[in-house]
């Protein structure tokens, strides 16, 4: 994935992904996509196919607070509800929708009352309770997989940086914030397992696993080739269209 990242050959997609657009269909991701609420219809019709196919499993279909404001969030619930899909929307609702708070321009409670108006159970939750949101999941899953319908996921949380690498996100109140991160997810799940008896020790080496890995994808990616220049020409479709001359 980091070599995808990092628009190198030896990505999943050869590169041409990159951040916007990567996939992986050998563990099921069918990619992600740049238009916003775009992969919302994606999953749908993914979960539809399942469903038609009689497949044991379910489509989990992720994206932001403004996808909520786009079309095809509520084309693609409601669709979802009308045939009984198999699918799970998680909204994560960091509160911003690139550089405009989504609050003052979202009416009502969100993505979870939007789904619930479209008779789809929807369970709001701390997404920065790493416990809670892994409990709230389960019983989701568990209902989809039972053949109950779509569900929503309504996850809570605060976007600490900005929208991209180089937005220094100037439109936000410092003090705002300041208090988002006294709640970071890892430092209250770090927290919370010292309290249950954790050993410190554990924990650190846990962590130090991490960002080992980190590193070494890190490293690997500015390591990897860059494509060839033929492959420009690979993975293009013609549909028969005029050419420019």
């Amino acid at each position: 994935m980091m070599c995808e990242l990092f628009g190198k050959a030896s990505g999943f997609n050869g590169g041409k992904g990159g951040s916007m657009h990567i996939a992986d269909f050998s563990v099921g991701m069918l990619g992600a996509n740049g238009v916003v609420a775009a992969g919302l219809p994606i999953a749908v019709g993914a979960a539809h196919a399942q469903k038609l196919q009689g497949e044991d499993a379910i489509t989990v279909c992720f994206f932001g607070d403004g996808a909520i404001n786009r079309g095809p969030f509520l084309e693609s619930l409601n669709w979802a509800r009308v045939y009984g899909l198999p699918v799970l929307f998680v909204c994560e609702d960091n509160q911003w929708s690139a550089t405009t708070a989504s609050g003052p321009m979202t009416a009502g409670d969100g993505a979870s009352a939007r789904a619930e108006a479209l008779d789809i159970p929807a369970t709001r939750v701390d997404g920065n309770d790493v416990f809670a949101v892994q409990a709230a999941a389960g019983t989701l899953v568990a209902e989809v997989r039972a053949g109950h319908g779509p569900r929503l996921l309504h996850a809570l949380t605060y976007r600490v940086k900005g929208h991209v690498s180089v937005d220094p996100a100037v439109y936000r109140d410092p003090a705002e914030l300041a208090a988002a991160l006294e709640t970071d997810p890892l430092a209250r799940a770090r927290a919370r397992l010292l309290a249950e008896g954790a050993e410190p020790a554990l924990l650190d080496a846990i962590e130090r696993e991490a960002l080992a890995e980190v590193e070494a994808a890190l490293a690997a990616a500015e390591a990897a080739p860059w494509p060839e220049a033929a492959a420009a020409f690979t993975d293009v479709q013609s549909t028969g269209a005029g050419q420019w001359i």
